[in-house]
């Protein structure tokens, strides 16, 4: 395919989200492939703690950090090595915003905070790539390269071929089900902190007659506790477990100076039942 064409369509921003970690040099790396290219750039790291390879805890985060994030080049890395890869994706949304990553859903709940994906196109033009890419690194070899071109000015139309957006694959959403006055849901993710954030939001405890204030039971990991809704986990003692409503509007597990996923011996996924006492 042809060598990039600048046009006036240039981006100050590059967002970069992976699950490369930053015990070395992959991160680095990548932001420098990325300055080489444009230069002008600023690049806001995202998170590069995802948990490896989990592409739905990649698109949660995306998700949640998206509406605090500048119209830019957005950088989604989460890419579980197989034998056949995922195909590189570069998707323009409603605000302008142009997510560049694996179809693999990583960016999936991205493109709808930021209005619905509207075209894509796949990462085919060698081109824009590194000149000999490594098939273990396709971040810096071909998303890096990509997202940083497109940041220039280059035509969204030469990355390579149009992809039908209802093609596009899409990470599984787990809704939480309400029956009588209990909730049954799930651990969305695990934070830095060990609290458990589920897919559960306060409406969904409210329809099971639960309010604020109220003491409710608690299933999880094989446990039963009786914990209290609480505005926030400060509200109990040192070492206690409150269910509250985080700073992303979900419900919640949190000890207070402690970490919930030890308590609860829990991870990602697992299923957790809240029940009005």
């Amino acid at each position: 395919m042809t060598a990039p064409t600048a046009s006036s369509d240039r981006r100050d921003w590059i967002t970069f989200l992976s699950d490369y970690g930053l015990d070395d040099h992959l991160v680095g790396v990548c932001k420098g492939v990325i300055a080489r290219i444009a230069p002008h750039v600023r690049i806001i790291d995202v998170c590069h703690q995802v948990k490896p390879q989990d592409v739905g805890i990649g698109a949660t985060m995306l998700a949640e950090a998206a509406p605090y994030l500048p119209v830019g080049v957005h950088l989604a890395l989460v890419d579980p090595f197989k034998a056949t890869h995922a195909r590189g994706v570069a998707v323009r949304c409603r605000d302008g915003s142009v997510f560049v990553s694996p179809d693999n859903g990583v960016a999936s709940r991205g493109w709808e905070v930021a209005g619905g994906a509207e075209e894509a196109y796949e990462l085919a033009n060698r081109a824009l790539w590194a000149p000999t890419p490594a098939r273990s690194f396709r971040g810096r070899d071909i998303f890096a390269p990509v997202a940083a071109h497109l940041a220039t000015g280059v035509p969204l139309t030469e990355v390579g071929p149009a992809v039908p957006v209802d093609s596009l694959v899409q990470v599984e959403t787990h809704v939480p089900a309400v029956h009588g006055d209990h909730v049954h849901g799930a651990i969305r993710m695990i934070d830095h902190f060990g609290n458990l954030a589920l897919n559960v939001r306060r409406s969904d405890l409210e329809a099971a007659g639960i309010q604020l204030g109220d003491v409710l039971e608690l299933r999880c990991g094989g446990r039963t506790l009786e914990v209290p809704f609480t505005l926030a986990f400060g509200e109990v003692p040192p070492g206690r477990t409150a269910v509250c409503e985080d700073s992303f509007r979900a419900i919640t597990v949190a000890v207070n100076g402690g970490r919930a996923d030890r308590v609860l011996k829990a991870g990602s996924g697992d299923p957790v039942v809240l029940g009005r006492l």
